[in-house]
């Protein structure tokens, strides 16, 4: 009981709910802005510090056609490789949108810094940018896997 109130008393003393609604709608907003030039990002949203990315089948055939095999694969294997990708190359934990498994999910801590959610925009546009030009992007990620198939 006395942990539960002293974690009420800090929220509310340092003001961790406010701070996370606003310090959320700036972080979707930069979101947003980087993920833009992507066809396949359909939408960020979010609330609070919790945000997540949907993607969805570009228009333009080149890239529409291995989104689709992913989809065909795996329904989730798309955002699985995103995930995955974000963890091993750039150290950062996301996971698979639970409602829609083509996207991506982020839940910051209240107490994160705004360097750290810039260091996180910094990182999904870097791999959303290898995943919208596809090149090596499914042989560089099933890779790991593939030698374990082989084991």
């Amino acid at each position: 009981m006395r942990a539960g109130l002293a974690s009420l008393d800090v929220l509310e003393s340092q003001q961790l709910g406010p701070r996370a609604m606003e310090l959320g709608e700036t972080f979707r907003a930069k979101l947003r802005n980087e993920l833009a030039p992507f066809e396949m990002v359909k939408e960020v949203r979010g609330m609070g510090l919790l945000s997540g990315i949907e993607f969805v089948a570009p228009k333009k055939l080149s890239l529409r056609m291995p989104f689709e095999a992913f989809h065909r694969i795996h329904p989730a294997m798309f955002g699985q490789i995103l995930v995955m990708r974000m963890f091993r190359e750039k150290n950062i934990l996301t996971q698979i949108w639970r409602q829609q498994l083509h996207g991506a999910e982020s839940g910051a801590a209240l107490v994160v810094k705004e360097e750290q959610l810039d260091e996180f925009v910094a990182a999904i546009r870097s791999v959303c940018g290898a995943g919208a030009h596809f090149s090596g992007f499914l042989e560089r990620s099933l890779r790991p896997g593939s030698r374990a198939a082989n084991v």
